[in-house]
């Protein structure tokens, strides 16, 4: 029996077993959508480097390792406790989950306008699962990959996020994951819905982040419904365990007039993939990505992005940079598919890297797929290396080396943070960034 098929039938078996005591077990269309989904990944099992999609990022690391699929009877608190990894500067309102499960001592929900729901997952599935059998699935389809697949099976935690029509939820949303239960290897699935009603803005920040040393997956995704004249904005700070491995899909779905942008940072996990997906729906909808990536060690980090226009008279913007040292490997494909009837699009897209040693790696893929003729398109990818005249001018002002690589690789990233339009979380986020790069730990004296 190969691997993979090894690897498709202790999935199976665990689903057969773990089934009866997940979420909404007694909904027949839950019921259905998981069996679909585990059956799906049956007849994929994990994807290898020998599909296109997956030609850079090799996840038989993942598929080897037998991770606990059952969330944890008690909980084991390392030194500090759960609270000391909630990152600062997360304000209410604030969702924290620890290993899979709402920790209410560390959330605080109570500050949120009228007409704004954030809730836990499972609480919506058992007491008003008629929300989500409208939508959950319907953005990103079970049989997506072979991980939404096994998200779709696994799903028992995660978040839904509602805001009413016209109602402008104010403080950014926060969504905290604290994974990495010392007992056991064991592998996390959240689900998040956000559901944005016509005229509705809303800001929502996922943070991940994971014990010291801990061995865990996390298999996120996230679905994103932004309805006529709405605006989502997402943030993701990803700072899971040096030893852990994340992959997470996020795909958002635009009306008329929508908008929706993206700034994804990561920064932690062994081995790291975000797929970020967004369809143009209607006419006038616009989107902007924006991420920074960093590898250090032997650090894998994957960004591939798709945008779908389909419609006429809408625009999207990209911009990425990613930063490798050590055995780093960092890799971004992004997208761009114009449809024949998106007359008028405006498509932008740029991505930018930094090689910090000689056996660091940064693959990158720009794509434009147009099937229209009245567009402005442009895309353009650069790798390169740290200015040694600046290294030098900066050496000879006194500065030691390893500040003044740090300095110089902090100018790189800042940009991107820069283009946060939202203080608090430019700082929050910023402070993130720093701390993980070469020397950040120097900088922060000088920067403060």
């Amino acid at each position: 029996m190969s691997n993979a098929s090894t690897a498709a039938g202790r999935y199976a078996d665990a689903f057969d077993a773990r089934a009866p005591a997940l979420p909404g077990h007694r909904l027949a269309w839950l019921r259905d959508m998981r069996r679909g989904a585990i059956d799906a990944f049956s007849r994929s099992g994990f994807p290898t480097p020998r599909h296109e999609h997956w030609k850079y990022t090799n996840v038989a690391p993942i598929e080897k390792r037998a991770f606990e699929l059952e969330a944890p009877s008690s909980r084991i608190t390392p030194a500090g406790g759960p609270g000391a990894h909630v990152p600062k500067g997360c304000a209410s309102p604030c969702l924290v989950f620890v290993d899979g499960r709402v920790d209410h001592d560390l959330s605080d929900v109570r500050a949120l306008p009228s007409g704004v729901r954030i809730e836990d997952f499972t609480h919506v599935v058992e007491h008003d699962s008629g929300f989500l059998e409208d939508r959950l699935g319907r953005i990103v389809p079970a049989e997506r990959t072979a991980f939404t697949a096994l998200n779709a099976a696994f799903m028992d935690a995660g978040a839904v996020v509602r805001v009413a029509p016209n109602t402008d939820a104010g403080a950014p949303v926060h969504l905290v994951f604290v994974c990495g239960s010392p007992e056991c290897e064991r592998a996390y699935h959240p689900r998040i819905v956000i559901a944005a009603g016509a005229g509705a803005r809303v800001a929502v920040v996922e943070h991940f982040v994971g014990y010291d040393d801990a061995v865990y997956l996390d298999n996120v995704v996230t679905e994103v419904e932004v309805a006529e004249g709405a605006a989502v904005e997402h943030y993701k700070v990803q700072r899971a365990s040096t030893t852990a491995y994340h992959v997470a899909a996020l795909q958002a779905k635009l009306a008329a007039g929508a908008s929706f942008h993206s700034w994804a940072v990561s920064l932690g996990a062994r081995l790291a993939r975000h797929d970020i997906d967004v369809t143009l729906d209607h006419e006038h909808a616009r989107c902007s990505l924006d991420g920074l990536y960093v590898a250090n060690g032997r650090q894998h980090v994957d960004f591939h992005t798709n945008v779908e226009h389909v419609a006429p008279q809408c625009e999207s913007r990209e911009y990425y940079k990613g930063i490798a040292g050590g055995r780093g490997r960092g890799v971004f494909n992004g997208r761009v598919h114009v449809h024949p009837h998106a007359q008028k699009t405006e498509a932008h897209q740029t991505n930018r890297n930094l090689l910090l040693s000689r056996n660091a790696e940064i693959d990158t893929k720009p794509q434009l797929e147009i099937h229209a003729d009245d567009v402005k398109c442009s895309h353009g990818a650069t790798i390169g290396q740290l200015d040694e005249q600046m290294l030098f001018y900066l050496r000879t002002r006194g500065i030691p080396e390893s500040t003044a690589r740090g300095m110089l690789t902090y100018g790189f990233a800042r940009d991107v943070v820069e283009r946060i339009n939202r203080p608090d979380l430019r700082e929050t986020i910023g402070t993130a960034v720093l701390a993980h790069l070469p020397g950040g730990d120097g900088l922060r004296e000088i920067l403060e």
